[in-house]
């Protein structure tokens, strides 16, 4: 079908992602320390460090990539029980990767992350049920499971939820009012979530209102050298101490660090860099790197908005929209900072 997240999608992009900045051979002390840490505590039997050195071998971040090393690690956590190596164990074997292709096994360790309450789990049985993959075709059970992962916060579940209203799939309604809503709630968490971007799209195929997702649809753009951007944005260049931001946020080339992320984009923000205080907006809406602020957010959207800063202004018309603030109350909240 068409506009859904096919079941375990999130393998494919889970093998792009590293928990480490560096390849193996270039491993700085203290992301080599956290990986003997890992592989210690794995091989001692834990089963949160046998899931996390998985999924080291599985995007080959710190060690050499081997699917088949990732599968067996990942079966070592999922038979003691840990539901997000069930879930993952479950991919591997609906796509064959590190293990033969078995769409039943498949749906065993799928079903035990769900029944644990795994909500990508669950939204991978809603698919599973849906398109008959390891088991009998059942759209009510597609849609129990998808609802189940969609409520309870799950943006590959709500995506899912949303293509099914807009096409009237699995039984159900056409109901456009109901896709956008849905769309709406994954469209609104963090863009790294399995979901969230093709959610984005989809309000933006919309119009009309909806047009102000289009340019959240997009991925971010590329990143500069670390040292260069570090040597700049200590002069005092905004737009480098942005980019760190984004560096530290994403922990792209460096350890992820949200509290250093939070500090590069106030200094920018501080000196009235638009971009820098859109996303100091965010981190104080989100409450990730410092303490979530409502209103702390809303003004440094508003200071943004003022400069005519897309972004900003897009975030405002979504408020406005979800009916969480009105835009032309910016003057007063710009006035009390």
């Amino acid at each position: 079908m068409d506009g859904v997240i096919r079941p375990l999608g999130r393998v494919v992009l889970f093998i792009g992602m590293a928990m480490f900045a560096c390849s193996a051979h270039a491993l700085g002390d203290d992301e080599a320390a956290l990986l003997k840490r890992v592989q210690t505590a794995a091989k001692a039997g834990d089963a949160k460090a046998e899931y996390q050195l998985a999924n080291l071998y599985l995007s080959g971040a710190g060690v050499r990539k081997d699917a088949a090393k990732a599968a067996a690690w990942y079966r070592k956590a999922a038979d003691q029980g840990y539901g997000p190596a069930q879930s993952e164990l479950g991919a591997l074997y609906l796509r064959g990767i590190g293990v033969p292709k078995d769409e039943a096994q498949a749906v065993v360790w799928v079903r035990e992350a769900a029944e644990q309450g795994e909500v990508i789990a669950q939204s991978d049985l809603g698919m599973l049920y849906l398109n008959g993959q390891g088991v009998e075709q059942d759209d009510a059970q597609a849609l129990v499971w998808l609802r189940k992962a969609a409520e309870q916060g799950s943006a590959a579940g709500q995506h899912n939820l949303a293509s099914l209203y807009q096409r009237g799939g699995a039984g159900l309604a056409k109901d456009d009012d109901e896709a956008k809503r849905w769309y709406g709630k994954a469209a609104l968490q963090d863009r790294s979530q399995l979901g969230v971007s093709q959610s984005r799209m989809a309000l933006c195929l919309y119009r009309g209102e909806y047009e102000v997702w289009c340019s959240e649809a997009q991925s971010p753009g590329a990143f500069g050298p670390v040292e260069d951007l570090v040597a700049a944005a200590e002069r005092g260049d905004t737009q480098a101490q942005t980019r760190l931001g984004d560096i530290y946020s994403k922990g792209i080339g460096v350890q992820k660090d949200e509290a250093q992320s939070f500090n590069w984009y106030r200094k920018a923000a501080t000196a009235g860099y638009a971009p820098a205080q859109t996303r100091l907006g965010y981190l104080y809406s989100t409450g990730v790197g410092v303490a979530k602020d409502e209103d702390a957010s809303i003004a440094w959207y508003c200071e943004a908005a003022a400069q005519g800063y897309r972004g900003a202004l897009t975030n405002l018309e979504i408020m406005r929209i979800y009916g969480s603030f009105n835009p032309d109350e910016c003057p007063a909240r710009r006035a009390l900072r």
